[in-house]
């Protein structure tokens, strides 16, 4: 597992290459078995292949252009009359669907898309107001991938029982 973590980077550059309909399913599989307060579970996913619904969700702020140039956008929504934990529920999903893609050779990058309900997405994804979008992330084979994190853990980080600073120089 940490494997997959190490080598889960921001791919920005995919490769026009078809993603099955197979690697979709495994990807959504894995977001599908993350924690979930009270075990709502309150997940949606739209899958967006159709460029110009890509193109519409792209405009979303300076950082979302990426999503026009992948052959697939998972977008993670979750509805928010079941669930008061929605972001904390739906990055558990989106970190799980990101791993499992890197484990099976594909890309992602995690793209902010918080808006209020009456936005770019809920009209281009045709969004009933009670779902929100938490984000959404490209799905393909990566044409660039940047090399893996080294597993570090900082040392100025980590507190035991309490925090605690550290001395500033001894």
């Amino acid at each position: 597992m940490l494997e997959a973590i190490r080598n889960r980077r921001s791919v920005r550059f995919y490769r026009d290459t078809p993603v099955s309909d197979a690697d979709i399913e495994e990807v959504l599989k894995a977001g599908f078995c993350a924690p979930s307060g009270h075990n709502e579970r309150a997940w949606h996913v739209i899958v967006v292949k159709d460029q110009a619904v890509k193109d519409k969700i792209s405009g979303l702020h300076q950082w979302s252009k990426i999503l026009a140039r992948a052959p697939v956008v998972i977008v993670v929504c979750v509805d928010r009359t079941k669930q008061d934990l929605w972001i904390e529920d739906g990055s558990a999903f989106m970190e799980n669907v990101m791993i499992q893609a890197t484990e099976i050779g594909l890309g992602t990058c995690w793209v902010m898309m918080r808006e209020e309900e009456s936005g770019i997405l809920h009209e281009a994804l045709n969004l009933p107001p009670h779902i929100a979008v938490l984000a959404g992330t490209p799905l393909g084979i990566p044409a660039r991938h940047p090399g893996p994190h080294e597993p570090k853990i900082p040392e100025d980080r980590v507190h035991f029982d309490r925090f605690s600073e550290l001395e500033e120089a001894r």
